[in-house]
């Protein structure tokens, strides 16, 4: 019996088509038709179609070549864009360009860039149709300014790392545009990857420093970029000021920096190597001894993570009968048990009792972010399995995993922090009890108001029914415009209790933005459906032991279902207060 061939795209396949950009990337075609090259051929034309298209990226059968047709800029967005203060935007940063295009080093260019990047992100819009919109417009403004900014010769602020204009404007281009431009789909080198890369660095040298030092690798066309992590949430760890800064304290030849050059070309050059890792030694590390009890802690977690959590993600479902959904369920519950039970709450715990200074709280953080990272790309290459591809249950899991690990960022102040008593704790810990507790009571209020409105509306349609005994003049009074203005007017109340209890919804994660992310207006997720929104809340203990609470609401208010909000925050009522064991 010959099997279906299959046509799902692998997740590590996506993530590198997602990094090509024939505007960014000079090398684009040698890296697509590499990638190409070691792909089946039957998912050739699917690659097109779903990947290439879209970035109006075609194949020239005359040439036998990838071609790129351009792209939308700030002067076209009138015909993509509807929203008058998107619009107004636009066309206000085109009028800056003229200073752009005088600038004449790095720093101008830097702070130019962020600046009007920096405004575009602040917009808060709510529609989803207005954010793709907002996207839209920070992508045409990132192309227009890399097509001019390739035409700039600007000069180089004086460094300590020797930094060149050309290795500047790669930062420029594929790390911060890119950055900003894929959001979530922005790639770098895990850990756990380092053993495949071709240059023994990884492993020589970069397998141990990841232990002291938060990192992130990033290949680019021509060189690695090694840049350490914000401590700010506010501050992108890819900002160009941030990256071309260097801090000395008043010492000489003592300096501080955020991010280093590695061009693999001069490896083999004397002394290169030696330079690299004395400059890494200049890069924020862990430089005290850390509680052996915190290390052997981190060391566990890890390990179960490596050995027994991930392995059992990827565990392929047994179908047994036809309810493949609800084995999928399953298969994620007890997962999120696992993760909640065997590593988010000893590393809570750990926190709570065994930190004894700063350093330990920064160890902490790079290795809890390290871990779950690991976690959610091994769950993104589980999710392609056909089975799983386009399960609501499992993609609704990725999002608590993607919520999970960009709040451990935003509230890391609130998380990573030694306590001075029981009642600062307790602070924190109401910081993310409130939000959710007030979600309940709005939504049951809600649905007791509901009911009581349609208690009424029942009582009305019953006396609006006339019985077979009824006179003729009687049923004529029963039809009065009295009674038919009565239930209409409660069906708008129910409408309006519907309404209120939405707005409420999106008014409590506004006014808790910092301990909840509304997904698709931090481009943390693709739209997959326009439909829909995704609202994440911190839960758990300070929002450490319990992935986030996810809330999905209709952009269509009126198809707003109390019920199944309702369902939902009672279930993590539940789970919030057992403590989970795993059979």
């Amino acid at each position: 019996m010959n099997h279906p061939v299959q046509m799902y795209i692998p997740y590590q396949l996506r993530v590198k088509l997602k990094q090509i950009d024939p505007i960014l990337d000079h090398q684009w075609q040698q890296r697509l038709n590499l990638l190409l090259a070691s792909t089946a051929e039957h998912l050739h034309s699917k690659i097109e179609d779903d990947y290439l298209k879209p970035k109006n990226i075609h194949w020239n059968y005359l040439s036998q070549l990838f071609e790129f047709k351009g792209h939308i800029g700030l002067h076209e967005l009138h015909s993509y864009i509807q929203h008058s203060g998107l619009l107004q935007l636009a066309q206000k940063i085109r009028a800056t360009f003229q200073y752009l295009e005088k600038y004449q080093t790095d720093v101008q260019i830097a702070d130019y860039l962020e600046t009007i990047t920096y405004e575009i992100n602040s917009l808060e819009l709510q529609d989803q149709k207005d954010i793709q919109a907002q996207q839209l417009l920070k992508s045409a403004f990132l192309y227009d300014a890399a097509l001019s900014i390739q035409q700039i010769n600007f000069s180089v602020t004086q460094n300590f790392r020797g930094l060149t204009s050309e290795q500047v404007r790669c930062f420029i281009f594929e790390v911060f545009m890119k950055s900003e431009i894929l959001g979530s789909w922005f790639a770098h080198i895990l850990p756990s990857e380092y053993a495949q890369q071709e240059l023994p660095i990884f492993q020589d040298y970069f397998s141990h420093e990841q232990r002291v030092r938060d990192f992130e690798i990033i290949p680019t066309s021509d060189y690695y970029f090694i840049i350490g992590s914000s401590g700010d949430s506010r501050v992108s760890s890819y900002s160009i000021r941030r990256f071309l800064t260097e801090e000395n304290f008043g010492v000489a030849n003592k300096f501080y920096m955020s991010g280093l050059v590695l061009d693999p070309k001069q490896l083999d050059v004397a002394d290169y190597l030696e330079n690299f890792k004395q400059q890494m030694g200049k890069m924020i590390g862990l430089q005290r001894q850390m509680n052996p009890h915190i290390v052997e802690l981190m060391e566990s977690l890890h390990h179960y993570n490596q050995h027994q959590l991930r392995e059992k993600i990827t565990q392929i479902i047994e179908i047994k009968g036809f309810s493949i959904d609800h084995l999928i369920n399953e298969h994620l519950t007890e997962i999120e048990k696992d993760l909640c039970v065997n590593i988010l709450e000893p590393f809570q715990n750990g926190l709570k009792n065994s930190i004894q200074q700063p350093d330990e709280l920064e160890f902490c953080f790079l290795n809890i972010r390290r871990l779950m990272t690991e976690l959610l790309h091994s769950f993104e290459v589980f999710s392609q399995e056909p089975a799983i591809q386009f399960n609501p249950h499992a993609r609704q899991f990725k999002y608590r995993l993607i919520a999970y690990l960009n709040l451990l960022k935003q509230r890391r102040a609130y998380i990573f922090v030694q306590f001075e008593d029981q009642a600062h704790y307790r602070q924190h810990l109401n910081l993310v009890t409130t939000p959710l507790e007030q979600l309940q009571d709005q939504v049951n209020g809600a649905i007791e108001q509901s009911r009581l409105v349609q208690q009424q509306l029942r009582q009305l349609e019953r006396d609006a029914k006339p019985s077979a005994k009824t006179s003729f003049f009687k049923r004529l009074i029963s039809k009065s415009e009295n009674n038919h203005n009565k239930i209409n007017e409660l069906k708008t109340s129910l409408k309006e209790i519907q309404h209120r209890c939405y707005l409420e919804i999106i008014r409590i994660q506004k006014q808790y933005s910092q301990h909840s992310l509304y997904l698709e207006s931090k481009n943390l997720i693709s739209a997959v459906d326009p439909k829909v929104r995704h609202y994440a809340f911190a839960d758990g203990e300070n929002g450490v032991t319990r992935l986030p609470l996810l809330l999905q609401l209709p952009e269509n208010r009126d198809s707003f279902n109390l019920q199944s909000i309702a369902l939902i925050l009672n279930q993590d009522v539940v789970h919030s207060a057992k403590h989970w064991v795993i059979d």
